[in-house]
């Protein structure tokens, strides 16, 4: 019988030496493709982001159109309190066809109540809408559930009132204007030159403002009440430089703030539900020696702050790298970043404050 050469009874294999390097070798590329991949995958859903936010200024400039000034910051139906009020993105449904959710809100309810908040989540208020969600969220209020609603908040302290599990969330915020407190350096309208001295902003200077921006309160829970409305001729500053919705994402309730301890959720304050008249936010936090104040013993940016302020005055936060989106009341969508001076971001915020805005 013919033997089997020496070849053949010893066919060629890799070495243990040479198997883990080409592991090390594949480990190494994986490591460099990892953040690649993620970068990518970063960028398609700051994309969508951009596109969320193009379809909710479209829906605005369409209603501006049909309505000939833009939604209410706040309106409140009669019969309800204050607290219950609804926030713009109400009035802006059927102009992102969302028509069959705006026509089952029942006015004579608080968007927490039943038929509007149903336990099965099938009510109006439940509903989430994709296009008021970022895609980019990671980080969440205690109370913001990863299926985009309001989730495990206690029961109210209060007879008769309602909490706000299940009501549907939102990503981006409506801007009625800097906070009365924050101090106008560049305005000519705002800066007293006589007398060297730097004046605050007015209540109101943005575009979707608050019940409070009227020149009398709404007195109490029987009559209608709105927002003083804002028309496209009001806005004097230019639509490009003149911010209407940013982002500030990831909210459920809002919390007070505590500088030696955990944050307290306030749980009648749903600032994270698309439907909740505290979707408006004035920007306060100013980081200016000169004219701001501390808070926690911190000079705090309103773009990206520190978490421990992020849902206690809910301003300008994201989680894409380095900035955040927002909405120009031309339709346009501009990235705002982590370092943007803080002159700059409360001119966006005005609409009439006569500032020059170098982005």
């Amino acid at each position: 019988m013919r033997q089997l050469s020496a070849k053949t009874r010893h066919p060629a294999a890799f070495t243990l030496v040479e198997l883990l390097v080409v592991i090390a070798i594949i480990g190494v590329l994986v490591a460099l493709l990892l953040p690649a991949i993620q970068a990518a995958r970063e960028a398609a859903r700051r994309s969508q982001c951009m596109n969320n936010l193009k379809q909710i200024g479209l829906g605005m400039l369409n209603y501006e159109s049909s309505k000939k000034t833009f939604p209410p910051g706040q309106f409140k139906p009669a019969g309800l309190s204050v607290k219950r009020a609804l926030a713009w993105p109400v009035w802006h449904l059927p102009y992102i066809e969302q028509q069959n959710v705006f026509d089952r809100i029942d006015m004579k309810f608080s968007v927490t109540e039943s038929p509007n908040n149903q336990p099965d989540f099938s009510g109006p208020t439940n509903a989430v809408i994709d296009t008021y969600l970022c895609p980019s969220v990671s980080r969440r209020q205690l109370y913001r559930g990863q299926d985009g609603r309001l989730t495990g908040l206690p029961d109210p302290g209060s007879a008769g009132d309602h909490n706000g599990n299940g009501l549907g969330c939102i990503d981006y915020m409506g801007i009625p204007g800097p906070d009365e407190g924050i101090i106008n350096k560049t305005s000519g309208i705002a800066y007293d030159k006589e007398e060297g001295n730097f004046l605050a902003y007015k209540p109101g200077r943005g575009i979707l403002m608050r019940l409070d921006a009227n020149p009398t309160p709404c007195p109490g829970a029987t009559p209608t009440c709105s927002a003083p409305v804002v028309k496209m001729k009001h806005i004097i500053d230019g639509t490009t430089y003149t911010m209407m919705v940013a982002e500030s994402s990831g909210r459920g309730a809002e919390e007070q703030i505590n500088c030696n301890g955990e944050n307290t959720p306030m749980t009648d304050e749903f600032s994270g539900a698309w439907a909740s008249e505290k979707n408006v936010s004035r920007v306060k936090l100013d980081p200016d020696p000169a004219v701001g104040k501390q808070y926690c013993g911190q000079w705090v940016s309103a773009v990206n702050p520190p978490e421990k302020f992020q849902f206690a005055y809910e301003e300008f936060f994201s989680d894409h790298p380095g900035g955040l989106q927002t909405l120009r009341c031309d339709g346009s969508v501009q990235y705002l970043r982590d370092d943007t001076e803080r002159d700059v971001y409360i001119a966006l915020c005005t609409r009439d404050g006569g500032e020059l805005v170098i982005e």
